[in-house]
């Protein structure tokens, strides 16, 4: 309920031309507004997804006040036709025009353009809650955070394939508390623009650069915190092997955190171990067909529970994919080797998705 307060108190404040608040930093940010007229930037990389007119929507409910709010879509290579397409939504959101760069060069992009005390990124396929932007300056005033890491729900909850992927998703969160730290995700992230002069995401990455950029940021001494509140609402896959794949590809990932950056510490109760075992056990002679072999029997025992879901229990459908979740991720860390190209959810499957 305090928070709940602390929230609506924020609210009324940055509507104010002089606000006050209960912190330096937000009397800061009040003073960066008066000359540049902008208290938050919400940037959004997009790739041929027509949701991102829903996402956009639920952003400019969150207005503060007239330009307190910019809004960046950054367009990242999509065909003509989209690109033409987003044109259109300007002044609304500026739109930047990018090729070729990949998601986490795309938000870098954003973030060259942010004018924003603080910058905040969500997904194309996300809608947010209306008190989301008043909810995360909440939590960085309170928790005197530099980064704050939000919930994302679940955007589709009659849809059966849809709640199982929530389950997963929400399982990392299930005993997290307001203010604690946890491992970053760009689907619901604000940051202090202090951040970003000193580091930003590794525009190399397919996956995991938004959890390398907050373990690294940690490292170097800004601190991370949760909040639930901040929240949005995600739509999810439609196919569990394209969740299943999305995984392998993120354990390959973690595991390249692993080798290059030995001395990152992992929040996650399942990687922590493991960074601790598969440097030695990637060593082994077999270890990346062993992998790939994990990989695959996961992707087609999840194209096997997709065939099943309907008819079977709910608790026995969610215990086989959190099984299948960690089998992949294992997978993933195994077939790591330095020299191996990052592998793409398109690639494992056969078959091209959208989006990857």
């Amino acid at each position: 309920m305090e928070r709940r307060r602390l929230t609506s108190s924020i609210c009324s404040l940055h509507l104010t031309d002089d606000p006050t608040g209960p912190s330096d930093w937000f009397h800061q940010l009040s003073a960066a507004r008066k000359i540049r007229r902008v208290l938050v930037s919400v940037v959004i990389p997009v790739k041929d997804d027509v949701r991102v007119s829903n996402c956009l929507a639920s952003i400019r409910a969150n207005r503060p006040d007239g330009d307190q709010l910019e809004i960046l879509v950054v367009d990242n290579n999509s065909v003509p036709d989209f690109s033409n397409w987003l044109q259109s939504l300007q002044p609304a959101a500026a739109v930047i025009a990018e090729t070729g760069l990949g998601a986490y060069g795309a938000r870098n992009a954003g973030i060259e353009r942010a004018a924003g005390d603080v910058v905040m990124f969500t997904d194309a396929d996300c809608t947010v809650r209306p008190d989301w932007i008043a909810s995360a300056l909440a939590a960085l005033v309170e928790t005197k955070a530099d980064i704050v890491q939000g919930f994302s729900g679940n955007a589709e909850p009659p849809i059966k394939i849809a709640r199982l992927i929530q389950q997963r998703y929400a399982a990392r969160f299930r005993s997290l508390r307001f203010g604690e730290g946890t491992e970053c995700d760009t689907r619901n992230l604000a940051v202090r623009r202090e951040v970003f002069e000193r580091i930003r995401f590794n525009p190399d990455y397919r996956r995991v650069g938004d959890t390398e950029f907050g373990l690294k940021a940690e490292s170097m001494g800004f601190r991370v915190a949760y909040s639930s509140e901040m929240y949005v609402a995600h739509s999810h896959d439609e196919a569990l092997d394209v969740f299943v794949a999305k995984q392998v590809c993120h354990g390959w990932g973690a595991q390249r955190l692993n080798v290059f950056d030995p001395k990152i510490t992992w929040r996650g109760a399942y990687l922590r171990p493991r960074t601790r075992i598969t440097p030695a056990v990637g060593r082994l002679p077999g270890v990346r067909g062993f992998g790939r072999g994990l990989a695959s029997a996961s992707i087609v025992a999840a194209r096997g529970l997709q065939a099943v879901h309907r008819p079977a229990p709910g608790f026995i459908a969610s215990a086989a994919l959190a099984v299948l979740d960690k089998i992949a991720l294992l997978g993933g860390q195994l077939m790591f080797y330095p020299e191996s190209p990052e592998p793409s959810v398109s690639e494992l499957l056969g078959r091209q998705v959208l989006r990857d």
